[in-house]
C-alpha cells in the first residue's frame, strides 16, 4: 500500500476542480455520434454538474427520441443534425477547429472514424506535438490518483516518442493538481540490460531528466512495476530512488502493455478502481472511450478533458 503524502489528489477532487474551472462558463464538448443511450446519459449528467456544454452531432430526430425515452432534458445541449457516422465525426472536428468547442468526444462512431477525422490534413486537429493517451486511475488501498501512458495511440514508441509521452503525461498530472509528479519508466527489470530496449530507453530518459530536458517532474527508471508502486518491494530489491514505490506516472514501452494494464484494472480490480482516459497532444483534448467503459469512467474522462481544455485556454 502506498504511503500517505500531503496534497494527494483523488477523483472527487478532479470532479470538484472541473466544476470550479467552469464557474463562469462550461466547456463545450463536440460529440460525434450522440444517438447512444449511455453517451447521452453521461453528457446530460456532465451538463447538469455544470462543467460541460454538449454539442451533439448526429441524426437530430434519433437523438431527441432517445432523450425522451430516457427522460433526459437536453437543456444546455446543442443538437446538430447530420447524417451518418463519418459526417458526424467530420462535423464535430470542424466545430472544434472553428473554435466552437474545446473538447472532442467519440460517441456512437468507431475509433477509426473519429481518428481519421481528427487527423485529416484539411480539417484535423493534429499539431506538431505527439498525440498520446493518458489513463488516469484510482485504486482502493492507494492514497492518490495515478497515471499510465501510452495505452493505445503510439503502438511501439521510439525513444524520442517516449520522451514526448512522458511530457504529455506530466502535463496532464500537473493540470489535475499533482504539482511535481514522480514518473516511473517501466521495464521487466530494474537494472539496465543492453538486450532489453525498454530498460535502455528508461535509463536514457532518466538521464535526460537529470540534465533538465524534462521539467516539472521527477523521472527515473528502469523500474519493474512492483518496485515502482510498492515501497516494500523497492526496499526488498534494494532500489533506491525518490520514485521507487511512490510513482504517480507509469510509462510503458509498448501499447500492448498499456492496453493490458488498463483492462486488468477494469476487469480484475473492478469496483475497487476508478478510471478515466484522455488523448492529449492535439489542438484540444479528446475523449475516446471504449464501448466497455463504465458510466463513471466516461464521466471522469469528460471532467479531465474539460479541465485540460480550460487550463490550455
Amino acid at each position: 500500500m502506498a504511503g500517505k503524502r500531503s496534497g494527494n489528489v483523488r477523483f472527487r477532487d478532479i470532479l470538484a476542480l472541473a466544476k470550479k474551472v467552469a464557474r463562469r462558463t462550461s466547456t463545450r464538448v463536440a460529440v460525434a455520434g450522440a444517438a447512444d443511450p449511455i453517451v447521452l446519459d453521461v453528457l446530460c449528467d456532465a451538463c447538469r454538474k455544470g462543467f460541460a456544454e454538449p454539442v451533439l452531432f448526429g441524426e437530430e430526430a434519433r437523438i431527441r427520441r432517445l432523450a425522451k425515452s430516457r427522460r433526459l432534458t437536453l437543456k444546455g445541449c446543442t443538437v446538430v443534425d447530420v447524417g451518418g457516422p463519418v459526417e458526424a465525426a467530420r462535423a464535430a472536428v470542424e466545430e472544434v477547429c472553428g473554435g466552437g468547442a474545446g473538447v472532442l468526444m467519440k460517441g456512437n462512431v468507431t475509433t477509426k472514424t473519429i481518428m481519421q477525422a481528427a487527423l485529416d490534413k484539411e480539417i484535423g486537429i493534429a499539431t506538431n506535438r505527439l498525440m498520446s493517451h493518458v489513463a488516469v486511475f484510482e485504486v482502493e488501498g492507494f492514497d492518490r490518483i495515478m497515471f499510465m501512458s501510452d495505452g493505445g495511440i503510439v503502438i511501439e514508441p521510439t525513444l524520442e516518442q517516449k520522451v514526448e509521452i512522458v511530457k504529455n503525461a506530466v502535463s496532464v498530472a500537473r493540470a489535475l493538481g499533482v504539482r511535481k509528479p514522480k514518473v516511473a519508466l517501466l521495464s521487466a527489470i530494474e537494472t539496465v540490460n543492453l538486450k532489453m530496449k525498454s530498460s535502455v530507453d528508461a535509463a536514457v530518459i532518466a538521464q535526460m531528466a537529470d540534465r533538465g530536458q524534462i521539467e516539472n517532474a521527477v523521472v527515473d527508471g528502469p523500474f519493474g512495476f512492483d518496485n515502482a508502486v510498492s515501497p516494500e518491494a523497492a526496499r526488498q530489491k534494494g532500489v533506491r530512488s525518490p520514485v521507487a514505490g511512490r510513482a504517480d506516472i507509469f510509462i510503458v514501452g509498448h501499447a500492448d502493455v498499456g492496453n493490458v494494464f488498463y483492462k486488468i484494472l477494469t476487469y480484475f480490480v473492478g469496483d475497487r478502481a476508478r478510471t478515466a482516459g484522455v488523448i492529449v497532444g492535439a489542438k484540444v483534448p479528446m475523449v475516446v472511450v471504449s464501448r466497455a467503459d463504465t458510466y463513471e469512467a466516461r464521466l471522469n474522462s469528460i471532467a479531465v478533458a474539460c479541465i485540460l481544455a480550460r487550463k490550455a485556454g
